[in-house]
């Protein structure tokens, strides 16, 4: 496994639909900030909050959510914690604005605001010693849903290269969604399977921004402006968070029933002996057996009569083994980037 760069414990929080939150945690003076809270997920925010027995100092909304009512407000509303926004954002919670590069201490850890305007224009970057919160900027295997007003694909390209490129590629990527299972890449991956990221000619970049025609929320606007007005629960008319409705993403699920070999899980365990696999064993033991004791005979008769039981017992073992993989003859459905296990999982 390789080295955790990591200087705080981070908490990933999973939504089953594959929205993620973080509580991240100084280890030595207990001092905490939560990265994208989805309210759907309220309690076990709080109680890992209580188990790391830590102050609640700042939540960041990494940019204005359509797919997911924050729980921004309601964290202050219990622990008295400053909600950091981006200055564009619009609505009365955020409490702290940062600008550009600025710094919010936690304990003796730091965490550093970048802008990061194009999937919104109030979108942020959080950086915290060896690891980014991405929010919805940058994504595992692609980027987020334009599903919120202020997308651009100039301000988009442009922070990508600027936040990324530069980077030790062991940093550590915590993404705001991700349907595959994972809380959880790094730089080196993105950078090797990520078109998004990949492509440096801005026009090529535009094209696919344009191009792009994922599914969102039909309820987008509600969500927003809930958002917006900073609700403590959740409205009986909004549903609760949804995933990255990606065609070329499946759901975990989704991905096990049709192209198992691609999932991000153990292989299936060896499947069961069949009926008809048990008679080939059966029956190949009895004329091994009846081979054996009845060589004085004729030799060289129950020679081939001993091979074929052989060959019947090897024909029902193999049967029941487990099988192997099938590779895809097609690019994969997830894409080309991070190993099945990363740092931490």
């Amino acid at each position: 496994m390789s080295r955790d760069p990591r200087g705080v414990k981070v908490v990933p929080v999973c939504h089953p639909r594959g929205c993620r939150s973080y509580v991240v945690v100084d280890p030595v003076s207990k001092e905490a900030c939560v990265v994208d809270p989805v309210l759907d997920l309220l309690g076990d925010i709080l109680r890992i909050l209580r188990e790391e027995s830590a102050k609640l100092l700042w939540v960041v909304d990494t940019h204005s959510h359509a797919d997911h009512v924050s729980g921004a407000a309601a964290l202050r509303e219990r622990t008295a914690c400053d909600v950091v926004m981006h200055p564009a954002a619009s609505g009365g919670v955020a409490t702290v604005a940062p600008a550009d590069g600025e710094i919010l201490p936690i304990g003796e850890a730091v965490l550093r605001v970048h802008h990061a305007p194009g999937i919104t224009a109030d979108a942020l970057v959080l950086e915290v010693p060896g690891a980014l919160f991405t929010g919805d900027t940058l994504l595992i295997g692609t980027v987020g849903l334009r599903d919120a007003p202020g997308a651009d694909a100039r301000a988009w390209f442009d922070s990508l290269q600027r936040i990324f490129s530069d980077r030790d590629p062991a940093t550590v990527l915590h993404p705001g969604h991700d349907d595959m299972g994972r809380t959880m890449t790094t730089l080196k991956h993105e950078r090797t399977g990520n078109t998004w990221l990949r492509e440096n000619d801005f026009d090529t970049f535009r094209e696919r921004f344009e191009a792009d025609d994922r599914p969102l929320r039909e309820d987008a606007a509600e969500v927003l402006a809930a958002n917006r007005e900073g609700v403590t629960h959740l409205p009986a008319d909004i549903a609760a968070a949804s995933g990255l409705q990606d065609p070329a993403h499946a759901t975990e699920a989704a991905l096990k029933r049709t192209r198992a070999w691609e999932a991000p899980d153990d292989a299936p365990p060896p499947a069961p002996l069949g009926a008809a696999r048990r008679w080939l064993l059966l029956g190949g033991a009895a004329v091994i057996v009846a081979t054996l004791l009845g060589f004085l005979v004729h030799d060289v008769f129950h020679a081939f009569a001993g091979l074929a039981g052989v060959g019947l017992v090897g024909a029902a073992l193999q049967g029941g083994g487990p099988r192997k993989r099938r590779r895809s003859a097609e690019p994969s459905l997830y894409y080309a980037g991070p190993t099945r296990k990363t740092i931490g999982e």
